[in-house]
Formats: structure tokens, C-alpha cells, sequence
């Protein structure tokens, strides 16, 4: 990238200079008119090399595939080790759990917090594609999911899935922008982005 960048700085000198020697060669050489034109040609070809370094490249659409699995993690800790959260994680979003002091028969001081998520939760994709979200369930009996374009609206109807079952849901990037993969039942922290990048 930096030698690239060196390279475009460079390019308007040295054509500069080429030109000059061109000039020069031409008056104490007596070139010929071909020769001239066969330089000329040259140098509006490195011209036009440079000029395509600056511009945006198309990467063509494609069917693209995207692997996503939702599901929980938990953490357990007991009173001895570290205090009780002063807020119910359950009163931030309905994607966390908490456990409190005395759920655990055994370790009556233990209590626990957990979180529902996609993983990935950030995906990359390009205007036009075709996606196949792939997705697997391995916490939680149910959940709520569709997908939304960018303006929010749903290109996947809501989709209820469920524990060690895969779905697919299919929908055309149209527009750039980010696409969000959402759970309504773990909301609004189990939600996923989709980044479409713009075709130039």
C-alpha cells in the first residue's frame, strides 16, 4: 500500500521528465515522427495505469454462503469471590440471564450471568449478492428471528428456530449498508450485522 502510494506520488514527475527528454531527444536526434508517437503512446499508457490505481475496483456478485450459530454463554461466580451486580442483567436486555445467590443447592453463594449472541456477530458482504445465512441453534428452546435491510424493513419474515436445528435464510443485497440478523426474543443484544459494502 505504501510503495503503491509512492508510486502514484512519483508517477506526474516522471512523466514530466519523460516528456522533456522526449522534447530533447526529438530536437538532437532528428527521431522520427513514429518514434515519437511509439513514446508518446508509452507514456499515456503509464498514464493510464496510475489512473486505475485510484479507482475503486468492481468485485463482482456473488452466491455467498455465511456460517452463523446463536447461543448462550454463562459465567459463575459466588458471593466470597465478587458481589452480586447492583443491577438485574435481566432488566438490561432480554438476551441476558441472571442466576442470583442460592440457585445452586450445593454452592447456595454461587450466582451466575449469562448472554444470548450470534457468532459472527459482524459479517462483510458486497451490493448484489446473494446470501445464504446458514444458521445452527445451540441455546435456548426458541427464538424469534428475521432479517432487515438497511431502511429496517424485513427481507426475511420472522423465522422461529429452535434448539440443534439448522435454518437458511436467503435474501438479495440490494443495497449498501448494514442488514441486520435479528433474535426479538433475546433482543436487543442478540443481533447480528451484516455489512454490505457498495459496488463501485
Amino acid at each position: 500500500m505504501v510503495t503503491q502510494k509512492r508510486f502514484r506520488l512519483a508517477v506526474p514527475l516522471l512523466l514530466a521528465m519523460a516528456a522533456g527528454l522526449l522534447v530533447l531527444a526529438a530536437c538532437s536526434s532528428g527521431a522520427s515522427d513514429e518514434d515519437l508517437e511509439a513514446v508518446q503512446a508509452d507514456l499515456a499508457a503509464l498514464q493510464a495505469d496510475v489512473e486505475a490505481l485510484d479507482s475503486p475496483t468492481s468485485v463482482g456478485s456473488v452466491d455467498r454462503v455465511i456460517e452463523v450459530t446463536g447461543f448462550e454463554v454463562k459465567g459463575t461466580t459466588n458471593t466470597d469471590d465478587l458481589a452480586v451486580p447492583d443491577v438485574d442483567p435481566k432488566t438490561l436486555s432480554a438476551g441476558y440471564g441472571y442466576n442470583a445467590p442460592g440457585f445452586d443447592d450445593d454452592s447456595p453463594n454461587n450466582w451466575r450471568v449469562a448472554s444470548y449472541m450470534w457468532t459472527p456477530g459482524n459479517m462483510i458482504a458486497f451490493q448484489g449478492d446473494s446470501i445464504d445465512l446458514h444458521t445452527f441453534i445451540l441455546n435456548g428452546n426458541s427464538h424469534n428471528v428475521w432479517v432487515e435491510d438497511p431502511d429496517g424493513t424485513k427481507v426475511v419474515d420472522d423465522t422461529e428456530m429452535n434448539r440443534g436445528r439448522a435454518y437458511t435464510l436467503e435474501f438479495e443485497a440490494t443495497e449498501a449498508g448494514v442488514y441486520k440478523l435479528v433474535c426479538s426474543t433475546h433482543g436487543p443484544t442478540m443481533t447480528a450485522e451484516i455489512v454490505v459494502i457498495p459496488q463501485s
